[in-house]
């Protein structure tokens, strides 16, 4: 009716305002809407601001488990073979319950406070400023997405995780193989034709676990001050973490790192070249600016573009009612775009009194745990960057992502002027 089956397609979202259209679509005339599927699992769409924050908040009637994302039929059942039942590919934060969801994320939570965020931002500052001397280095003019955001702050997150900066380009893979499966510029070439995004998926995996396992028998030797070193040796009700949860850790911190921050900048960029009086207004007041670009960015850009969760009773929204055992799609950019909240929600607004109010970062219990970090390196990138351009400008149109999971822009080709 909607089109809404069209949202499952990683390939439709190279074109994300054609599935920002589609979601508008069933805010305004289905927002609980159920879609059976032959290929996917029948899932309840939920696409509205107000919806979406009481379904997470509701963390005891709908769960996290059994399904945390978006996969086919075929995909959930080769996940379940592997996994001995769980179709969930990789056990983290994300795909856990309460109470075990509160006991992993005390062990790391403090890390990405606000108030804790001082002592990174000397290592934001200096990846930021690598990032930006590349650029200049290019004077100017290069792919500001993959020259520039996709690493600056991988690195941040590197130093965090305790992962040696040699294997950076490792880690770029690891996550663009991980997030973007079947993207063209991300997709395994090790694996036929054929592979779907689960397989594609496994096969990273598999290194992504080797690594993660070594890095965890070294802090179990070497203990040092970093997450990897608290994933190796703390407990939970005085059991080590398993594997799983271990992997899961870092696979959860990787993303909230990563690629989630670096497609919001790179929307941030996009807008500062199309309009040159927003670029003058972070010139002349970059502290205040700064931070108010950069959550708009995160709202308009939206990088992570669902969850599921599972009905444990039934239950009744907007008239419609869930039954126990269904699972319902959260899909973020919607609620990010919703009209009841947001003024001509399409357009680039940093001056928005609820600039904040986005579902970008999720909300309640599940809300991303590097939200806070995210904000600071965008924000901090963007301060430092005025001081050493006079303008910036699109030499291309910007191509996107093929991920219905974590997406945003790919190639953003730019040229700036450089400051004097």
């Amino acid at each position: 009716m909607f089109g809404a089956e069209s949202l499952y397609s990683h390939a439709n979202w190279a074109e994300p305002s054609k599935m920002f259209s589609i979601l508008a679509t069933l805010r305004r005339e289905d927002p609980v809407h159920f879609c059976e599927s032959k290929t996917h699992p029948d899932l309840w769409h939920i696409t509205k601001h107000a919806d979406l924050l009481e379904v997470e908040k509701l963390q005891d009637k709908f769960l996290a488990n059994p399904r945390m994302l978006l996969a086919t039929r075929e995909g959930e059942a080769q996940v379940q073979q592997m996994t001995g039942g769980s179709r969930n590919l990789v056990e983290t934060l994300i795909c856990t319950d309460q109470p075990d969801h509160r006991k992993l994320r005390t062990l790391t939570q403090a890390w990405f406070m606000p108030r804790n965020l001082g002592r990174l931002q000397t290592e934001i500052e200096r990846s930021a400023t690598l990032a930006i001397d590349q650029f200049i280095e290019h004077n100017g003019e290069c792919d500001f997405a993959r020259d520039v955001a996709l690493e600056f702050p991988l690195r941040v997150i590197m130093t965090v995780l305790g992962v040696p900066q040699k294997d950076l380009p490792l880690m770029v893979r690891f996550t663009q193989e991980l997030f973007s499966a079947e993207d063209p510029d991300a997709r395994r070439a090790d694996l036929p034709e054929g592979a779907d995004a689960t397989q594609l998926q496994i096969a990273t995996l598999m290194e992504y676990a080797k690594y993660f396992q070594a890095l965890t028998e070294a802090r179990k030797t070497e203990p040092g001050q970093d997450i990897a070193s608290i994933i190796a040796n703390e407990t939970i009700d005085g059991a080590p973490l398993t594997e799983a949860q271990r992997l899961g850790y870092y696979t959860v911190i990787a993303t909230a790192g990563h690629d989630t921050t670096s497609y919001s900048l790179d929307e941030a960029i996009r807008q500062l070249a199309l309009n040159p009086e927003l670029l003058a207004r972070l010139k002349s007041a970059p502290e205040e600016m700064a931070p108010r670009i950069a959550e708009e960015a995160i709202r308009v850009a939206a990088p992570v573009r669902h969850f599921i969760r599972t009905a444990s009773e039934d239950y009744s929204l907007r008239g419609k009612t869930i039954k126990k055992g269904q699972s319902v799609i959260l899909w973020f950019p919607s609620g990010s775009r919703d009209e009841a909240l947001f003024d001509n929600a399409e357009a680039f607004d940093p001056d928005r009194a609820n600039v904040r109010a986005h579902t970008s970062f999720g909300h309640a219990a599940h809300v991303c745990l590097g939200m806070n970090l995210a904000r600071t390196e965008i924000a901090t990138f963007l301060r430092l960057l005025v001081q050493r351009i006079d303008s910036i400008s699109l030499t291309g149109e910007p191509a996107y992502a093929h991920s219905n999971f974590i997406g945003g822009i790919k190639r953003l080709p730019v040229r700036a002027t450089l400051s004097a």
